[in-house]
Parts: structure tokens; C-alpha cells; sequence
């Protein structure tokens, strides 16, 4: 399951910038709710801030708790939101996970609880105009084709095309893992059911075995 909530991130962005959004998503797999999303993200002239927050529910609670939070908080300069700071709260039943990363054009500084023991299997010094994955969704939804992101424990490149109907098909490649040799990844693609409103209002997040449904409520 925390494979999956680096990449609940859900954004579409017109070019006014001076706007709050809210959206509220039931999360479920298989037919079965499993959780509740919340997202709300805020444009100011040349500067933004979002917020995910998920929780468990539905009938299977009481065997799969999970909570998370993520905030971004970035410029937008030409027309490119760049992240400034990154939080990524996430807890289960049997661990607590914190990732703190912050950026300028280069990554900064990552800071995670636990600390990882491995060493970086990549030099994260040069990692150039790399953003959180919260970031690199809204310059994609924005206008852009591709994202390089970083989540504090994988590097990829997300790379747009469209699907039918005008929805947006969201490829992961160049994936590499940060503090492992493999490069084993489960995820496959990423769809974002849209229409006319600013908000997706599905999304379909494709994992190797099982595919995760968000819906707008």
C-alpha cells in the first residue's frame, strides 16, 4: 500500500493563477473502499501550495489502517511551478515514515525518519530541476509533456500522452531507486479521467497486479 500514496497526487491547473481549489475522492480497489482522499491547492501570482491527505476507511479499516499527508509549497516562475519544500507524512499499524526534501533548481537537501542506513545509489547533488511528485503533476497538467520527480526513495521521469476521450495517460520511465540495486517497479501507468471541470474526475492508477480507483465524491 505505500507504494501507491507517492503517487495519489491529482492535479489539473489553468493558466489563472489566483485560484483555491478543493476535491474529495473515495479511494477503493477491486469494488471495495479501502480510503478517502483529500486535496486542496491553493495559486497565487507566482507562488502555490497543496495539500494531500489520506486516510483508511470503509469496512476494511479495522485490517488496513494507513494515514498520510503531503504538502508542497514552490514558485511559479515562467510559467513552471518549482518546489521550494516537500513533506510526506505517512503511517501504518507497523512503521512511521517522514520524508522532508527542499530545492532550489538543484535538490537541496533530503531528510527522511528512519534515517536510510544504504548509501545513495544516485549522486543527488546533481539532480537538476527535479521536482516532488505533487509538482511534477501539476507542471504536466499545466501544459508540459514530461516531469523529472523525485519522492525521497525513487527518481523517474513521468512522460504524458493522451488517451481517448482527451484523458491524460501518465507513463513512468528512467525509474531508478535511490537507496536500492533493482529497479523493480510495480506501478505501469497512471490515467486521469477528465471533463470540464479543473478537477479529474477519476483517476486510475495501474499497478502490476491490481489497479486503484479514485472518484470524486
Amino acid at each position: 500500500m505505500n507504494k501507491l500514496i507517492v503517487f495519489f497526487v491529482i492535479f489539473l491547473v489553468n493558466t489563472s493563477y489566483a485560484n483555491n481549489f478543493n476535491a474529495e475522492y473515495k479511494v477503493s480497489t477491486t469494488g471495495i473502499k479501502i480510503g478517502h482522499l483529500s486535496w486542496t491547492l491553493n495559486i497565487g501570482d507566482n507562488f502555490y501550495q497543496t495539500e494531500i491527505t489520506l486516510k483508511n476507511s470503509g469496512i476494511f479499516s479495522p485490517l488496513y489502517k494507513f494515514e498520510g499527508s503531503y504538502l508542497s509549497v514552490g514558485v511559479i516562475d515562467k510559467n513552471i511551478f518549482k518546489t521550494q519544500n516537500y513533506e510526506q507524512f505517512w503511517k501504518t499499524k507497523k512503521k512511521t515514515k517522514i520524508v522532508k526534501m527542499s530545492f532550489d533548481d538543484y535538490l537541496v537537501e533530503l531528510k527522511q525518519e528512519p534515517t536510510e542506513k544504504e548509501l545513495a545509489r544516485v549522486n543527488l547533488r546533481n539532480l537538476y530541476l527535479y521536482f516532488d511528485p505533487i509538482t511534477s503533476f501539476i507542471n504536466i497538467l499545466n501544459g508540459e509533456d514530461e516531469a523529472k520527480t523525485i519522492d525521497g526513495r525513487r527518481i523517474y521521469r513521468l512522460k504524458k500522452d493522451k488517451g481517448e476521450d482527451g484523458n491524460i495517460i501518465l507513463k513512468i520511465e528512467d525509474y531508478i531507486n535511490i537507496w536500492a540495486d533493482h529497479k523493480r517497479n510495480d506501478l505501469k501507468k497512471i490515467e486521469f479521467l477528465i471533463e470540464d471541470d479543473l478537477l479529474p474526475y477519476e483517476i486510475l492508477i495501474h499497478f502490476k497486479e491490481r489497479v486503484f480507483r479514485l472518484e470524486r465524491v
